[in-house]
Formats: structure tokens, C-alpha cells, sequence
């Protein structure tokens, strides 16, 4: 039997944002460093007006609607209908169809933090009931993906807060190497939480000020919300004509359970050695990291120390900024990100100052950076409770 590991490539991305419906939107806005940040309305009295947040417009979800089908009206959850956009305009980016044979047992996997916290908050508040709302059994996300694709092959969440998606990812990879399926659609996605909103505003983190990671003035986290989807395929379920964006090499997970919402340096450091051991790289071997960088002082701190202590070389950059925290699906929007990087050759900028920017740190700003030499790009997604993922793609030979 050989133990050459399968080799697994991205044909396929999708992405619903506040950017807009669709991966090119998302593309532009991380390139330019255009942030769509509105105020949040308060949801509770004596909460702080004016915090910043990142929604979907209104357009963009009604082009999701349009396209999955949904009437006018019709009980819509919001994680479903992001996650779902994101999945069949995915599968039409590599090149298949809903319900094509080379997705019939697709493995499914959605990473998400709050599932679907539209149709609970609205149970609870007694705007709508649980029957109008659909149900908020998370679970209810991965079986819609796998109805609207065509799958009828293993389908299932995991909520492993913030690192959801890059759990989803890992989950994929190892389920594709051990032959379960030749084709994956994974991914996670988010919807605006008012739980997470209230949680947020009692820890102090979130406030009228935007996000602005690894610089000294950082104060805040920005709520977000949307989803993004890869499609993963084996290399021998390639087909002719299809161009990856990018090989998936590994995604580590680890947990150091060590703070309930701290990071924890050395769970944090072990995640990353662990990333390049299963990806057969040493640090130096990566060209570009996307970091978590929420804008909060431990996380970036963190973060920005390993950087300059361990990936010297290595350009980060930070989409948080731009597009706000997409919470449980950070991970799938880092991920689509480093793959349009590859693909394209460039990493869009951190929407920060330069000159205020934590020394040593080799942190893109101001314009995209072109990197025609591009190989190998990082992917970091950590949350709270010690949840750590890590993902690592590499250009296609």
C-alpha cells in the first residue's frame, strides 16, 4: 500500500460578505482595503451606541435568495441561505452542477459558531416561532448545503467557535485521504448573532472605532457575518480543463483549553509548529501569512510575536479589517483569500497605517503587495476556549 499522502486541490470557491454576493466582490474590497462598517443599532439598555459592525447588504442577500430558489416571503434562515449561496456558487466555480455524479457522495462539512442564531433569538424574543422559523438545530446548515449540491454523502457541523471553518477543513482533508469521498464542499459561515453582539459589547471588546490589527492603536474587535465554501477534489477526480486555485496541504487543529476567551501563547505556538510539520514545511517555506488578527491587543499581540520571531520572511496581512470578524467563518474566508492569493499572485493589504504598525512586523499595507514567486500561504483561524486552526495551501505545480 503507499503511504504518499493524497494530494487534494481547491477547484471551486464561494463566498457571500459584507463586501457582497460572490468571491469577486469580496476580492476587490480586500484589495482595495474598502470596509463597509455601519453602526449597530444598541440591544440593550444601557448598552454603548455607536459600535461598528459589517452586514450583508440587502442586495446581496437577495441575490442569494434569487438564486437558491427561495420565494419572496418564504421562512429563510440566515446561516442556511449564506451557507448555501456560498456552496452551489462554489461547486459552479469548479466547473460542476448541483446534483453532477462527481458530487453524489460529497463529503459536507460547515464550520460555524452560532448556527442558526437568527431563528433561536427570534424564538426567544417571540418574533417568530419555531415552526415559521424553520428550527436552529445547527446541524440543519450541512443538510441544506447537501440538498442544494446534489449530495447524498456524509453531511455534518462542527462548532468549534472562531476555528470552525479551518476545523471543517481539517475534518475534509482527512476524511478525502482516507477514501471516503473524492470531492469535499467545506467551508463555514455566520449570521449576525445579537448573543454574540451583547456578549462582545460586555467584554468591552467591540466599540465605534474599527478594527485595526497588529497597530498600536487597536482597541476593537468588528463583528461580521457570511459564509465561505471551497470545493476540494482529489487529484484523480480532476477533470480536463479544470485549474485549481490551489493544493490544500494540511490543517492542524489543536486545543489548549487553557483560558476560557484568552489566547494562550503556547497553544498558539504549538498549532503552528504542528501546520508545518503536517505540511512537510519549515516556517521559512511560507511566503504569506493571513492572519487571524481580530484587532484585540492579546490576540495580535500573540500573533505578531511569533511572526517576528518565526516567520521573518513572510508577508502577513490581516482581511479583518476590511471585512470584519465573520466569527465561526473567519476561517472559510482566510481560506478563500489565500487561494485567490495564489491564484493571483498578491496580498491585498491590512486597511491600517503604516506607522503604526507593531515593529519587526512585515505587515502589508497600503497597496497589494505582487509576489510573482508566490508558493506557499498560511491561513490562521483561533477562537475562544483554545480552539486553534491552522490551513496551508500551496500553488499548483
Amino acid at each position: 500500500m503507499s503511504t504518499t499522502p493524497v494530494r487534494l486541490f481547491v477547484t471551486g470557491l464561494g463566498a457571500i460578505s459584507p463586501a457582497g454576493a460572490g468571491v469577486a466582490p469580496l476580492w476587490d474590497d480586500l484589495c482595495t482595503g474598502t470596509s463597509r462598517f455601519t453602526e449597530l443599532a444598541p440591544l440593550y439598555p444601557g448598552m454603548k451606541p455607536g459600535v461598528l459592525g459589517a452586514r450583508v447588504p440587502k442586495d446581496a442577500r437577495e441575490t442569494a435568495l434569487a438564486r437558491l430558489g427561495v420565494p419572496a416571503g418564504a421562512p429563510a434562515r440566515t446561516a442556511s441561505v449564506f451557507a448555501e449561496y456560498a456552496a452551489v456558487t462554489a461547486v459552479d466555480d469548479a466547473g460542476l452542477r448541483p446534483g453532477d455524479e462527481a458530487l453524489h457522495n460529497a463529503v459536507v462539512c460547515v464550520g460555524t459558531s452560532d448556527g442558526q442564531a437568527d431563528a433561536l433569538e427570534d424564538a426567544v424574543a417571540g418574533r417568530r416561532g419555531v415552526a415559521e422559523a424553520g428550527g436552529f438545530c445547527s446541524s440543519s446548515i450541512a443538510d441544506g448545503v447537501a440538498r442544494a449540491v446534489g449530495s447524498t454523502g456524509p453531511a455534518f457541523v462542527v462548532q468549534n467557535t472562531c476555528a470552525s471553518a479551518n476545523v471543517a477543513l481539517s475534518c475534509a482533508l482527512e476524511m478525502l485521504r482516507a477514501g471516503v469521498a473524492d470531492t469535499a464542499v467545506v467551508g463555514g459561515c455566520d449570521p449576525y448573532s445579537e448573543k454574540n453582539i451583547i456578549g462582545f459589547s460586555s467584554l468591552q471588546a467591540i466599540g465605534p472605532a474599527p478594527c485595526r490589527p497588529f497597530a498600536h492603536n487597536r482597541r476593537y474587535v468588528t463583528p461580521s457575518e457570511g459564509a465561505g465554501i471551497l470545493v476540494l477534489q482529489t487529484e484523480s477526480a480532476l477533470r480536463d480543463g479544470q485549474e485549481p486555485y490551489a493544493e490544500l496541504l494540511a490543517s492542524a487543529v489543536a486545543n489548549d483549553a487553557s483560558h476560557p476567551t484568552a489566547p494562550d501563547r503556547a497553544g498558539v505556538a504549538a498549532c503552528h509548529r504542528l501546520g508545518l510539520t503536517e505540511a512537510g514545511l519549515g516556517a521559512d517555506d511560507i511566503d504569506v501569512v493571513f492572519a487571524h488578527g481580530t484587532g484585540s491587543r492579546a490576540n495580535d499581540a500573540i500573533e505578531g510575536e511569533l511572526f517576528t520571531e518565526r516567520y521573518p520572511r513572510a508577508a502577513v496581512t490581516a482581511i479583518k479589517g476590511t471585512i470584519g470578524h465573520l466569527m465561526g467563518a473567519a476561517g472559510a474566508a482566510g481560506a478563500v483569500a489565500a487561494c485567490l492569493s495564489l491564484k493571483n499572485r498578491l496580498v491585498p493589504p491590512t486597511p491600517v497605517d503604516p506607522a503604526d504598525v507593531e515593529p519587526g512586523l512585515n505587515l502589508v499595507t497600503g497597496a497589494p503587495l505582487a509576489l510573482p514567486d508566490l508558493r506557499h500561504v498560511q491561513s490562521n483561524a483561533f477562537g475562544f476556549g483554545g480552539n486553534n486552526a491552522i490551513a496551508i495551501f500551496r500553488r499548483p505545480a
